[in-house]
């Protein structure tokens, strides 16, 4: 099998029922694996077996059920809605002369108009709600007929049935000669319904779409140095790794590079959130979207487009937003069974009133269109999307990447933490400390010949060259021809000692014994994190491979009570087993290839955009920079974000057990419904722009 993946940009969507109807459809086509959609951006996500499926095979699936399709590409942006401000201001010049001439009506029936007089005003009323009905109404044609040519519905459906049957009844009672129009009514219906579609645009809008800005970022040019030592200017996305690239002051870097320049300032925030800039020194890696502070800043590029950073991170966004949690799958159920009890609730309505109750055509139908406004899932369909797109691109500003929407739900229900040590609470390398300065000199010409981490530490700051004829003995430490050492105690001859630090010793060539202690550092905000988890009820564990003494030793500095060391891979699985069947859901937080079996067996998972590859792809979220800070920062997001859903999914539910009823009843005519209607996906929408981040 040969997997393919591509994103396309829709044509055609209008909200989450029409990119449920796209995705059953293309899930059910042979060699389709995955199909994931996103009404906002109005783009889907799809993954196929190539020796099943092509793109344009699957563009013309798409275009069977009635919408359009185009390889989406970095650098596009979703279809461009068209404004409906046009279609709104004829609604609402039409409605209110409509209503007008209705008065008049009302006003002549009860004193002396003759029926010539209201026949001809009725004439009016109609020629000024055709263009309304055909014209403003058509936004809700438009889905409604490409669904039905498939056999089947759109939450508009059901509005477009009640705007043609007010409007049609209302032209058979013209022709009739009758009192009974309901031409005020229908252009009331649309205004309205379109004054609830421009706010509902308007609120999406306000969410945001983090994926699409920070690809929106890159659409910019690069100055590449070519193989004559010329400059010339070209498309970020037309680099190459390889390219020599010149990025100036205040100018934006075009991809990720390693900096060929002695250093540079660079302003990362768009990638980690931190507003103070970075300083970064020759040979350091340069993430595409920093902006240069002090420049000109040359470099050379290793990733472009969305092989690097801000590419990828991008990707992982759009996936988020297109995935579906359960929350999401149970309210587009709840969406789509619910048109056909709309539409069967009318015609209940109207032979419950008509038939049953015998009440008059006019009164029955006006009942039965009320029913079809206002039962409307519109609300329902939008409460989770609302939220989780909000909570995701927000996360996204403060240097969080949020891999699932699913994701999100479980890091709200997450009760216990467990993280790894070494690169996780504590810095990837020990610090060295206080050193004899002329003992360290002398050992750093020996340590700059070796690879190891600890050799790299003590040459740090240092400008030194290694000895020649230096020799390696791997597991013990390096050599010199004056027989001087560096490396383990029982490779120089120090004494035996166990210490809690990692120790680097160094013998003279005349016998002198020194040894280097590196102290391992807590990473910057474990203490806030501790107090912060703590607040949120959230105990943490330390589990690590490191000897139980190290493992205690940081525990009891940092204050962590609860701790094990000596933990390999199999055992961090067996502790979290044990702690899920006990009915806790654990958030596991790591950074090493070790740590990514209990990544992805951990009920949710957390790692850094520093971390191993293979732990980045175990994790469920991403910190974009290391600081801890961000992890009671997540959660508490994601709590929140949880508790607006299930606000948004309540109200709904008693939305529609209040107004049906009533609609029922007779107690809410169009118009009314309309209002209602229009104001339950506003409401949802509005509810989810509470959303903060938190203090």
């Amino acid at each position: 099998m040969s997997e393919q993946s591509l994103t396309f940009a829709l044509d055609g969507v209008n909200c989450a029922g029409c990119i449920a109807k796209i995705e059953r459809h293309i899930s059910a086509q042979e060699g389709v694996l995955l199909a994931r959609g996103n009404a906002t951006v109005k783009r889907i996500r799809l993954v196929w077996d190539s020796d099943q499926q092509t793109q344009d095979s699957l563009i013309d699936q798409i275009r069977a059920v009635g919408y359009d399709a185009l390889p989406f590409q970095i650098g596009d942006t979703a279809p461009a809605e068209p404004s409906l401000l046009p279609q709104l201001g004829l609604a609402g010049f039409a409605m209110m002369n409509i209503m007008a001439i209705s008065f008049a009506v009302w006003a002549g029936v009860a004193t002396d108009m003759g029926p010539g007089s209201m026949q001809f005003l009725h004439w009016i009323s109609a020629a000024l709600a055709t263009p309304v009905v055909l014209y403003s109404g058509a936004v809700f044609y438009g889905p409604s007929l490409r669904a039905l040519r498939q056999g089947a519905m759109t939450m508009d459906t059901p509005i477009s049935i009640a705007i043609a049957i007010t409007y049609l009844a209302s032209l058979f009672e013209t022709l009739r000669g009758t009192e009974h129009v309901y031409f005020d009514a229908v252009t009331a219906l649309v205004f309205f319904l379109l004054i609830g579609r421009v706010i509902e645009r308007a609120l999406k809008q306000r969410s945001g779409d983090a994926a699409e800005n920070l690809r929106n970022l890159m659409q910019i040019d690069a100055k590449r140095e070519a193989a004559d030592g010329r400059m010339e200017t070209v498309p970020a996305g037309d680099l190459l790794p390889g390219d020599v690239v010149i990025v100036g002051s205040g100018e934006r870097v075009p991809a990720d590079g390693a900096l060929l320049s002695d250093r540079a300032q660079m302003d990362e925030s768009v990638i980690t959130g931190e507003t103070l800039p970075r300083e970064v020194t020759k040979s350091q890696a340069v993430v595409a979207g920093a902006i240069v502070h002090t420049g000109p800043a040359r470099m050379q590029v290793t990733h472009v487009g969305e092989d690097a950073q801000i590419g990828k991170i991008s990707q992982m966004i759009t996936d988020v937003v297109a995935n579906k949690s359960a929350a999401q799958h149970r309210a587009d159920q709840f969406a789509r069974g619910y048109i056909p009890l709309v539409l069967g609730g009318g015609i209940a309505g109207f032979a419950l009133w008509y038939f049953v109750l015998s009440a008059s055509f006019a009164d029955a139908l006006m009942i039965a269109v009320a029913v079809l406004v206002v039962t409307c899932p519109c609300a329902a369909g939008l409460a989770t999307p609302a939220v989780s797109a909000r909570a995701v691109n927000m996360l996204m500003r403060t240097g969080v990447v949020v891999k699932s929407s699913d994701a999100l739900e479980r890091l709200s229900d997450a009760n216990i933490v467990v993280a790894d040590k070494t690169g996780t609470l504590s810095e990837p390398l020990p610090v060295l400390q206080t050193p004899d300065a002329e003992a360290r000199c002398a050992a750093a010409k020996l340590a700059a010949g070796s690879a190891h981490p600890l050799a790299k530490m003590l040459c740090d700051g240092l400008d030194v060259t290694p000895l020649p004829d230096l020799r390696e003995i791997p597991g013990r430490g390096i050599e010199a021809p004056d027989g001087a050492r560096l490396g383990s105690a029982q490779f120089v001859g120090a004494p035996d000692t166990t210490t809690e630090s990692s120790t680097l010793w160094y013998r003279s060539a005349s016998g002198q014994i020194h040894g280097f202690q590196f102290c391992e550092t807590a990473r910057a905000g474990l203490p806030e994190m501790l107090v912060a988890l703590d607040n949120l009820d959230m105990p943490l564990t330390l589990l690590s491979g490191d000897t139980q003494s190290s493992v205690a030793a940081f525990a009891d500095r940092t204050g962590i009570p609860a701790h094990l060391g000596n933990a390999a891979p199999d055992d961090k699985l067996s502790f979290l087993g044990t702690e899920i069947k006990a009915g806790k859901r654990p958030l596991m937080l790591g950074d090493g290839i070790n740590d990514a079996p209990a990544l992805k067996a951990a009920y949710v998972s957390i790692s850094f955009g520093g971390a191993t590859e293979v732990a980045q792809v175990a994790a469920d979220i991403v910190l974009v920079k290391p600081d801890l800070t961000l992890v009671p920062h997540a959660i508490q997001m994601a709590r929140a974000a949880r508790d607006l859903i299930g606000q948004n999914l309540t109200f709904s539910a008693i939305y529609n057990i209040v107004t049906v009823p009533l609609a029922l009843a007779g107690y809410l005519s169009p118009l009314v419904a309309a209002i209602l209607m229009s104001s339950s996906s506003i409401a949802v929408l509005a509810n989810g722009l509470r959303l903060k981040i938190p203090e």
